[in-house]
């Protein structure tokens, strides 16, 4: 027994010298010029919302030498003040102590930010550091974000039958320029009251967030061409500035009221604008004007059984349908322009689909027809053979008519009534993958609109004149130099 006591003891001291030569500082580099290499030497954060934190921002620290490297020390500049936080491989805090990266190999840093609300409108600059202390050698990565105060929208009200939680607007309101407004989770408006929002507003739904009208609610967008009325989601990051699919929708429902919109930008959602059926028999549900509405991972306008009358319209690379017009209704659109290049995924669907139709809850077939759909001097045009689709309830049929347009489709002309339609003729767009949708040299478009209708319309959608020659679509041609091309496709 005492000869097994004498060997184990042996082979403790053994470990325990290895495990001491191996930690010797002649197995780490111990140069004071050591030379860390950083994947990038600053990080860049796009504009971010005070007090919503950002994306998260990495880069990757080399060691490039045939030893082992220690590094005694990284810390954020700021220390605990600091709006960053950062994630050293693996291990969080304003200071990280002795990490070790091997022979040739590399560890990731991780940062993250937020940013104190400062009740002030314009961009603020929030600057700091990552400094990396190594045989007493500093080296330091530096940090960089942009912070916007803003005006949130939180969920205020908790609904006793569901236990849904939302926002409730309870009388009139106006959403003004300056501070933008994010919205998180639902935003209601009550019945009988109206939102204005502004010209020169900017509203930022959170991920699945929405605005949604009630019975005999309105909406009323006042944006001008100099000062448009902006929604999109709240990622301000280059990454997510044209991504589809960030935001619900705005839904205007069954018995809401006297909507307007003008000069308006929606972008970047799942549904831009879904329009129930009608609150009123004389006046339309909606008027939409001088406005874009693009990147939705669905639908850009999304009508049931409406009244919508739409100048100067843009719908742009929608998932799948750019205008969904369902259950009937009474549409009339003049110059707007329908140009769906949907690159996220395959898209099969038209661009434009016409509905007449539904299934109610008992199984029984109920028939919706159109009582007026009206196209005056107006694109649909895609990626896709056909562009405008039918899904009329068989044995049905009905009137539409395209007034000098210009068409994507292998259509029965006898489906609906086409004046000097032209039909697959490429429009030239500037830039579809850019999203310019104004008239490249040579269009067919150009010139090929009907003067009564550009009468109606006399200004397109960035307020140049079109009577003299009216052209097909939202937007009159001009000649651009490929120099000065610095149109703003908003």
């Amino acid at each position: 027994m005492k000869s097994i006591r004498v060997t184990g003891i042996i082979v403790l001291i053994i470990v325990i010298a290895a495990s001491v030569t191996g930690c010797r500082d002649d197995d780490f580099y111990m140069d004071p010029d050591v030379e860390l290499k950083f994947s990038q030497d600053s990080l860049l954060f796009d504009t971010v919302f005070t007090s919503r934190g950002s994306a998260t921002r990495s880069f990757t620290v080399h060691n490039n030498h045939s030893k082992r490297l220690r590094i005694s020390s990284v810390s954020l500049g700021g220390g605990s003040n600091s709006f960053y936080r950062m994630n050293v491989d693996g291990r969080s805090g304003t200071v990280v102590r002795d990490i070790e990266i091997g022979p040739r190999d590399s560890i990731f840093v991780f940062v993250e930010v937020t940013i104190d609300p400062v009740n002030q409108e314009l961009p603020l600059t929030v600057v700091d550091s990552i400094v990396f202390n190594a045989n007493n050698t500093q080296r330091d990565v530096k940090l960089v974000a942009w912070g916007q105060d803003a005006n949130y929208i939180y969920p205020n009200y908790t609904d006793p039958d569901s236990g849904i939680g939302y926002h409730i607007i309870t009388e009139d309101t106006e959403w003004t320029s300056g501070l933008p407004y994010v919205v998180y989770g639902l935003a209601v408006v009550a019945p009988d009251v109206t939102l204005r929002v502004g010209k020169g507003a900017r509203v930022h739904f959170h991920n699945n967030s929405s605005l949604v009208f009630l019975q005999r609610s309105s909406f009323r967008v006042e944006g001008t061409l100099d000062e448009p009325v902006s929604f999109q989601g709240d990622r301000l990051e280059p990454f997510y500035r044209e991504q589809p699919g960030q935001w619900g929708r705005i839904w205007l429902t069954a018995t809401s009221r006297d909507h307007m919109i003008e000069h308006a930008l929606i972008k970047n959602g799942s549904v831009g604008l879904h329009v129930d059926t009608i609150g009123s028999t004389t006046d339309p549900t909606l008027v939409i004007k001088n406005s874009v509405i693009k990147n939705m991972s669905i639908a850009g306008l999304f009508a049931q059984g409406s009244h919508v009358v739409a100048e100067n319209l843009a719908i742009a690379n929608c998932g799948e349908h750019a205008l969904l017009l369902a259950l009937g209704g009474r549409y009339v659109f003049r110059h707007t322009t329908i140009a769906n290049y949907y690159r996220i995924n395959l898209r099969s669907t038209p661009s434009v689909l016409l509905n007449n139709y539904y299934e109610d809850m008992d199984g029984n077939i109920q028939i919706r027809p159109f009582e007026q759909l009206y196209f005056g001097n107006s694109i649909i045009y895609g990626s896709n053979q056909d562009e405008l689709g039918f899904d009329f309830y068989e044995g049905t049929s009905e009137d539409f008519t395209l007034d000098h347009c210009l068409l994507r489709s292998r259509m029965d002309t006898g489906e609906g009534t086409l004046i000097n339609t032209l039909l697959n003729q490429d429009p030239l767009f500037i830039d579809n993958q850019q999203h310019d949708f104004r008239l490249g040299e040579g269009s067919p478009a150009i010139g090929a609109g009907n003067p009564a209708v550009a009468a109606d319309v006399p200004l397109d959608l960035f307020g140049q004149d079109r009577t003299a020659r009216p052209d097909i679509g939202a937007v009159q041609y001009f000649p651009v130099d490929d120099d000065e091309n610095d149109q703003e496709n908003r």
